[in-house]
């Protein structure tokens, strides 16, 4: 066995810590999507009345011009980041509020909710109601499964 010049011992233990921390940040990743996987699961069965659908259909509505979004996070929050075109509203607002402050935003759209991960825009469309949303004049009312955490990882604007 020929003895490893010290640069090769450098680039080896280089290339070992990069190929550990690669592996470390796969199993962080995979970890961190379960989580999240877990968490969609659970908001879908809290809230079964309302529709959940993945960030890419959501985009799509946004795109075709036939969606109007909310965002049901802290001004904080939304000031980090937030979906082009959101409009951002109170976690905690009321359904008369909310119709009063956006029902023009509804006619004719599906209003698209999301937050972090589900929890809060569920909350609020389920409190809104579908059937208050519709006498507003949406089409239907939606509630994006994982949030903006989801929206990230599918590297939508």
């Amino acid at each position: 066995m020929q003895k490893m010049t010290r640069s090769a011992r450098i680039a080896f233990g280089f290339m070992s810590l990069v190929a550990a921390s690669t592996l470390t940040n796969v199993r962080v990743l995979a970890d961190a999507a379960s989580r999240l996987q877990s968490t969609v699961d659970d908001v879908a069965k809290k809230w079964p009345a309302i529709s959940h659908v993945v960030p890419a259909e959501a985009e799509k509505m946004l795109r075709d011009g036939t969606a109007a979004i909310f965002d049901v996070r802290s001004a904080e929050e939304f000031a980090v980041s937030h979906v082009p075109g959101a409009i951002r509203v109170d976690p905690a607002m009321t359904r008369d509020a909310f119709l009063s402050q956006h029902g023009a935003a509804l006619k004719g759209k599906t209003a698209v909710f999301y937050c972090a991960v589900g929890v809060r825009s569920s909350n609020l469309a389920q409190r809104v109601g579908t059937d208050a949303m519709k006498t507003a004049g949406a089409v239907r009312s939606v509630n994006v499964a994982g949030g903006i955490f989801a929206w990230h990882g599918e590297a939508l604007p």
